[in-house]
């Protein structure tokens, strides 16, 4: 794929934009402009009589929280699994310290045991 940059134009609320992208990322930019527009017309809609620099704004913070609340939900999902993998990772210290003492007690009991034959 060239990375040569080209004009794609997109619409929001009906309205052309001119972006500079590159031909591996023109149906990326394709989908983030559908989103945005679909986001501002969610807004529109219930709100009719609000100026589009209005819409532009509630979009981008309707945007922003839900980048914010997936970020944060990742986040708190991987210190669980971090909770997890230290709780299994203690569990098998355990058991391993554990089988080796074993270990070494049947040797121990294996060499006295010669002493005494």
């Amino acid at each position: 794929m060239s990375s040569e940059k080209n004009i794609l134009k997109i619409k929001i609320l009906d309205i052309e934009y001119p972006l500079r992208v590159t031909d591996d990322n023109v149906e990326y930019v394709h989908q983030i402009a559908r989103y945005v527009d679909s986001k501002m017309r969610e807004i529109q809609a219930a709100k009719p009589e609000r100026p589009l620099h209005q819409i532009a704004i509630l979009a981008a913070l309707n945007i922003a929280d839900e980048l914010y609340q997936q970020t944060h939900t990742e986040s708190d999902k991987l210190k669980e699994y971090e909770d997890r993998v230290e709780k299994i990772t203690k569990k098998l210290e355990l058991g391993i310290k554990k089988s080796s003492e074993e270990n070494d007690s049947l040797t121990r009991f294996d060499s006295d045991k010669t002493f005494l034959e």
